[in-house]
């Protein structure tokens, strides 16, 4: 009997402590279960609204309208950073630049009228905007006029501008204006509420919300990396401001996607800061060149390579920064100046940002090893103009018209209505070639027109520009004496061009 008690006593511990470690088992499985929990957010403030119409009421002040007024002959703008506008279309005000335009006399001139927006950043009546929005500036013809909130109207003058950014610095005579605070685009994070003010379709003072929908978008070979946004933009939005809900100014309107709804680009404004002073001194903007190709580093090279995370140099240019610095084909670029890369798009805007002549550390990766190279940066545009020399183009003057051969002190079309050329080598006559005529100019009025070749100036024969210009200083105040040939040498006559 004693036995067969202690079997069932025996039986049943054994039962309870399997049932306990069940117990324990199921109640592990369940806490191992309860710790995989869905990602949710903690949010705050759900029962208040963004501050969407204080920034409104308060910041619409700051915004301005943009009118630019120019006679153009055969110019069609291309934005610098995405070109064309098969795919971006970009905000010249209603009817973007073909509308309004009307011919002035001649075929070859239009009278184009283009608007867009801007936002003043200090009391003075400085003013950021686009550098589309202003691009044919520089002619002698042109009107660039600002209308305030309050209805007031002022001519601007450009203090600066930097083509690749798409960023101009106008100015307006005024004193104690209202005026918005630059922040800083850097820390902004996707899902952020941002306001875009603007004068779209000539709807002045349109305000419009949304967020930040993605940030370092690359739209073509510029160097900004943009602020992608949901906020409604349209035709003549360009040059606003978008804002954050303190009133900060985090970006520049610039383009939209029209293939698609609420897809906008915004010039981030951390990198409008970086260039701020170089806007108002007028200079050309310094931009730091390093003189590699970036490849980005997928899986395949990660494999190869032996890294994960970085950006692949596909090739260096022979004497450019990166070469002069020892960087070679195939390192990976992991960081610069301590700050990590991750794409070739992080890589060309941290670089972009810096000053040609600075000093950039990279760490590389190469071979297995980690080491640190300090290369002194290039001057991007210099290099740029450069490249053009070399292609036989004319590099791009930021500063305005130069003037025309070694007629320094003469403006040919200001004085007398017209501009001319060498002729090609190939050309069997010497002088000079009319390049454009001023349909409004006594040179029209007299017949001359494009394509006429200049063989003699009065009784003394040119044979080149500085011939041609050397006789028209002498001329200079009275009346001209151009002995004109057709193209073919067939047809020929003198005419009296006299001083506009």
């Amino acid at each position: 009997m004693n036995r067969q008690v202690k079997q069932v006593l025996g039986l049943s511990a054994f039962a309870a402590g399997c049932m306990a470690l069940g117990m324990g088992l199921s109640h592990g499985w369940q806490a191992s279960a309860q710790e995989e929990r869905p990602v949710v957010v903690d949010a705050k403030g759900l029962d208040r609204l963004p501050p969407i119409a204080e920034v409104a009421e308060k910041l619409n002040p700051t915004v301005v309208a943009i009118t630019n007024t120019s006679f153009v002959k055969n110019r069609q703008f291309q934005h610098p950073q995405v070109g064309g506008q098969d795919f971006f279309d970009f905000f010249f005000g209603p009817g973007g630049p073909q509308q309004r335009r009307t011919p002035r006399g001649g075929e070859d001139e239009q009278r184009a009228v283009s608007g867009g927006s801007g936002v003043i950043i200090s009391p003075a009546g400085e003013i950021l905007t686009n550098y589309h929005v202003i691009a044919s500036m520089g002619g002698g013809d042109n009107a660039l006029e600002v209308k305030t909130s309050d209805g007031k109207s002022y001519k601007a003058t450009v203090l600066g501008k930097d083509k690749e950014l798409d960023i101009a610095l106008i100015k307006i005579d005024a004193a104690h204006l209202p005026f918005a605070k630059l922040g800083e685009s850097d820390s902004l994070r996707i899902g952020e509420w941002v306001v875009a003010i603007g004068n779209p379709f000539g709807l002045e003072h349109t305000v419009t919300q949304g967020i930040i929908s993605a940030k370092g978008r690359k739209l073509d070979t510029g160097v900004s990396s943009f602020l992608q946004t949901d906020a409604a933009i349209n035709r003549g939005n360009s040059g606003g401001p978008l804002l954050n809900l303190k009133g900060e100014v985090v970006g520049i309107n610039t383009a939209i996607n029209p293939a698609g709804q609420n897809i906008g680009f915004a010039v981030p404004i951390s990198q409008v800061n970086r260039i701020i002073k170089e806007l108002r001194s007028g200079k050309p903007v310094s931009r730091g060149y390093l003189g590699i190709g970036p490849l980005e580093l997928d899986q395949a090279y990660q494999d190869a390579l032996g890294v994960k995370a970085g950006v692949v140099v596909s090739t260096v240019e022979k004497g450019q920064a990166a070469d002069k610095a020892g960087v070679q084909r195939l390192d990976v670029i992991t960081a610069l100046d301590g700050q990590p890369v991750r794409s070739p798009e992080d890589l060309v805007t941290m670089v972009s940002s810096r000053r040609a002549g600075e000093t950039l550390k990279l760490t590389l990766w190469r071979d297995g090893k980690s080491l640190t190279v300090t290369a002194t940066l290039g001057d991007r545009k210099a290099l740029e103009d450069q490249r053009r020399r070399e292609a036989g183009e004319e590099p791009e003057d930021e500063q305005g018209p130069k003037p025309q051969g070694d007629l320094k002190s003469i403006n040919l079309e200001k004085a007398y209505g017209f501009t001319v050329e060498p002729l090609d080598v190939k050309n069997r006559l010497k002088g000079v070639v009319v390049t454009s005529v001023d349909p409004r100019s006594p040179a029209a009025d007299r017949g001359l027109a494009q394509g006429m070749v200049i063989t003699e100036v009065g009784r003394q024969p040119v044979n080149s520009l500085a011939e041609f210009n050397a006789q028209v200083k002498k001329a200079l105040g009275r009346t001209l004496l151009l002995y004109i040939q057709s193209p073919n040498g067939a047809q020929k006559v003198t005419l009296a061009i006299p001083p506009r």
